[in-house]
């Protein structure tokens, strides 16, 4: 009879703890993230610009002493918007506070200095701490003569580096090649692009990064994919996962984290293929390989909500790079964006949006 009642016991004690545990899961809707309900208004100063420099595309860090530091692109407007292909340098700037304003500082990186055989750019920074290091993901380029044209075979060429400091500060040293370029048997065809890197709870590290489904030809087919990739280490070697993701409609600028025992990404969903809404979307994952958006996947519209209650429409906001606090909460995001002014011309940004948590 003893032994009965402790089986009873024991059977209502086990589905007490199943019930807590879907309570408490990160798949109740309660617990859903939601980073379009915590966007706050933008105050005026919250913007990156040069009047001489196109800008793009921001990835922040702060030190223990309070500095922001922030990695940005940005190529002379001697040049056309489009040619960051041949022209981007990777600058650097320091603020008080995530939000600004920032003040340029210096170059971090640019041509020559990233070891890259044919360099000629640097673009699309994304800044990570793993250990004491500090690790500054790019795209620079490996360009080799495929019978494209130049600007093709620009395009081609673009492949992802890494450079190591100490200190945001540098000095940076960039290895001399590629951590990542395409791999035989493999999904990504044509180029390896815009990276994002997380470290795993199995102390591994996951790259989401952007490719192609199938090599550069004389017609430019804009077929593009995310893959994945893992390594032991930050800087790699870096192996390509068997299953693309992604691959229904054209996606950008991947932001890749994990949080709460789920894997996120932030990406531009370009033509709102995947939700039905175009603009930055959410997806999430188990196990970092699997992938679908999120239950609140709008992250924000294609526009900026001023905190003078006024709103600006942008032909493209995209490279979402979140910073997070000191509870590992996302506080930040940091994008790019760009106009066209009542002139007809072009005009690029990065603005730097606020979020509280709800």
């Amino acid at each position: 009879m003893e032994n009965k009642q402790q089986n009873i016991i024991s059977k209502l004690f086990a589905l007490l703890l199943l019930v807590s545990s879907c309570n408490n899961s990160s798949d109740n809707k309660n617990d859903s993230l939601n980073l379009n309900a915590m966007l706050q208004p933008v105050p005026e100063y919250s913007v990156l610009e040069h009047d001489d420099f196109w800008v793009w595309g921001a990835s922040m860090i702060r030190t223990k002493d309070g500095t922001c530091h922030l990695f940005y692109s940005r190529w002379s407007k001697e040049f056309e918007f489009k040619d960051w292909i041949t022209q981007s340098e990777i600058a650097y700037a320091t603020a008080e506070q995530p939000g600004g304003p920032y003040a340029f500082k210096r170059t971090i990186l640019k041509g020559d200095s990233f070891g890259f055989r044919n360099r000629d750019v640097g673009h699309n920074p994304h800044i990570k701490k793993f250990g004491d290091k500090y690790y500054l993901y790019f795209i620079s380029l490996n360009v080799k003569d495929l019978g494209l044209g130049e600007r093709k075979n620009h395009l081609a060429g673009q492949r992802i580096g890494v450079a190591v400091a100490d200190s945001p500060e540098g000095p940076w040293k960039a290895l001399d090649t590629p951590i990542i370029d395409l791999q035989e048997g493999k999904p990504a065809h044509g180029y390896v692009t815009n990276p994002s890197v997380c470290e795993r709870p199995d102390g591994t590290w996951l790259m989401l990064f952007k490719s192609r489904t199938e090599n550069w030809t004389e017609e430019i087919k804009f077929k593009s994919i995310h893959c994945l990739a893992t390594a032991p280490t930050p800087t790699g070697p870096f192996t390509i996962s068997n299953e693309p993701i992604l691959t229904e409609s054209t996606a950008e600028d991947p932001f890749l984290w994990y949080q709460n025992g789920r894997y996120y990404a932030i990406v531009d969903d370009e033509y709102g293929n995947y939700i039905g809404e175009r603009g930055l979307t959410l997806f999430e994952s188990v196990d970092g390989f699997e992938w679908g958006p999120s239950e609140n996947a709008l992250v924000s519209k294609v526009q900026i909500n001023w905190e003078n209650d006024s709103v600006t429409p942008l032909r493209h906001l995209e490279r979402a790079q979140l910073w997070f606090d000191k509870d590992g909460n996302p506080a930040m995001l940091f994008c790019a964006a760009q106009v066209k002014n009542k002139n007809g011309k072009l005009h690029s940004f990065n603005v730097h949006i606020p979020l509280e948590k709800k």
